[in-house]
């Protein structure tokens, strides 16, 4: 959508960071590997928005895009052979460790990002929201 660009602003990064949290809370509870994997993806779409101003989600292509554990190509694999599996791949103190390095990451990147603080298509958006619900 050509609006896109307008309305992306460095404050999704909070958006990104929120999602993490409850993705993590979940993984904390259930130790099951899609919400860890959701952990990831998100804070990596969040630090790849930040640096490129784009929105990636896909997580096998932001691991060659941002920098990641190891592991996680490991993790995606056992995921598909049960979603709802646990982690075994490596520790949980490992895992910690490194969702706490990609939060701090996502920081930073926010802080350096080149994304406006305020969207510039605001009102063009607006108008476009409006033409969709008056054409329904």
């Amino acid at each position: 959508m050509a609006l896109a660009p307008g309305v992306l602003t460095r404050h999704h990064a909070h958006h990104y960071r929120g999602f993490a949290h409850t993705q993590w809370r979940l993984f904390e509870k259930s130790g099951e590997l899609k919400p860890l994997l959701y952990t990831f993806r998100v804070l990596l779409t969040g630090i790849h928005l930040m640096r490129t101003r784009t929105v990636q989600a896909q997580l096998p292509t932001l691991l060659d895009e941002v920098d990641s554990p190891a592991y996680l190509p490991d993790l995606i694999a056992a995921k598909a052979d049960a979603e709802h599996g646990p982690l075994t791949v490596v520790t949980q103190e490992l895992v910690r460790s490194d969702v706490e390095a990609l939060h701090r990451a996502l920081d930073e990147a926010q802080e350096s990002s080149a994304l406006p603080g305020e969207p510039s298509a605001y009102d063009a958006l607006h108008d476009f929201v409006i033409r969709v619900r008056k054409s329904g």
